[in-house]
């Protein structure tokens, strides 16, 4: 795996919309095992009610930001919580943001790395200092300049027909594909973000016509606004508060909160593969993120082998492929079960990804 480029700060909101995992994971799993990320991909998954969630990451810093997220979710209501992050329209003094973060319930080496980040911003939110959120803050800016005003005003619809009219007469599509052709390419994401580690795709198409279609996808499934991914795209922060990831939904926020009171949290600094290989309890739901996309043969072939053992009867395996699906996997033991999961994969906010999702037979 590219270790690299995982062991370090890359995430501070989520590059994966979570609701599909939120689809795939059953009420009250006994034992959820997970990418950490920056926590936010692992927040919903308590709305389900788990009695056991162990994060993993490479990096202590992904955990330390992933600690960060769930005692902020134990301790703050929902406003405060939202305030505490900077997602919009809070706002939130300085000083009562280092207030909050000196109550908070975290590992003293995890708060020190923390208390060193936000003295690092002044105790302004962090939200957007991972490594892709900044790389989308450049791309930002050079997008913006390549579509112009034009461009933007996709971000005044209102509906989805107001937009499908939009996207007809007004939007400039000879810029936004110029746009994508400059950003939508290896050598910039290596320069900007992955430093070697992009993934060695296998998808049949240029990179440029996978954007392209990507893209075409997320402007037809629902207003531009309510999409965080676009935001980020397009203004390198999020301006509206109608497309939040889906830890900011009210409802998702509350269960979490209240699902977090039975649940066991642990943190793992390790990989993901071999520390569910060696996990002390059965696994019913395991949530790999992109890590598959990633792997080298033979474990490429061999990844759901690996785990097969400690995964309950039943247990699920969410995996998501970026440009690169892992080929000849051995799946002996598992039913494909992507299918049944369509609208959720269609409901995505990126569609950058494609799944594999197992049952253990």
């Amino acid at each position: 795996m590219a270790e690299k480029y995982f062991n370090s700060l890359n995430y501070t909101i989520s590059n994966e919309d979570t609701s599909l995992e939120l689809a795939a994971l059953p009420e009250n799993a006994q034992h959820v095992f997970a990418i950490a990320g920056s926590g936010s991909r692992i927040i919903p998954l308590l709305s389900k009610n788990p009695s056991r969630l162990t994060c993993v990451d490479y990096s202590f810093e992904q955990l330390a930001l992933a600690e960060l997220r769930i005692a902020s979710l134990k301790t703050l209501g929902y406003e405060d919580f939202l305030s505490f992050w900077g997602y919009p329209p809070h706002q939130l003094p300085p000083d009562e943001r280092q207030r909050i973060f000196k109550n908070l319930e975290i590992s003293s080496q995890a708060k020190k790395f923390l208390e060193t980040m936000f003295n690092k911003h002044d105790w302004q939110p962090i939200l957007y200092s991972g490594k892709w959120e900044q790389t989308f803050k450049k791309l930002s800016k050079i997008n913006r300049w390549i579509v112009g005003k034009r461009g933007l005003e996709i971000f005044s619809c209102q509906t989805k027909k107001e937009q499908e009219n939009y996207l007809k007469t007004v939007f400039p599509h000879r810029t936004w594909s110029l746009s994508i052709f400059i950003l939508g390419n290896a050598a910039v994401f290596n320069a900007l973000l992955y430093k070697g580690n992009f993934p060695q795709r296998n998808i049949k198409k240029s990179l440029h016509s996978f954007y392209m279609e990507r893209f075409g996808r997320l402007f037809v499934q629902d207003v531009a606004r309510k999409n965080y991914f676009l935001q980020l795209l397009f203004f390198g922060s999020l301006q509206y508060p109608d497309g939040l990831p889906v830890e900011c939904d009210p409802n998702v926020f509350l269960k979490a909160k209240e699902g977090l009171q039975k649940a066991k949290v642990t943190y793992i600094r390790g990989d993901i593969l071999k520390e569910a290989k060696n996990a002390s309890s059965p696994i019913d739901f395991l949530s790999l993120s992109d890590v598959p996309s990633y792997l080298k043969p033979p474990r490429e072939q061999a990844f759901l082998q690996e785990i097969k053992n400690v995964l309950s009867p039943g247990g699920i395996v969410v995996n998501r492929y970026y440009l690169r699906t892992p080929e000849d996997i051995d799946a002996n033991g598992y039913r494909d079960v992507t299918d049944n999961f369509g609208e959720a994969i269609a409901r995505e906010k990126t569609q950058m990804y494609s799944f594999g999702i197992y049952q253990k037979i």
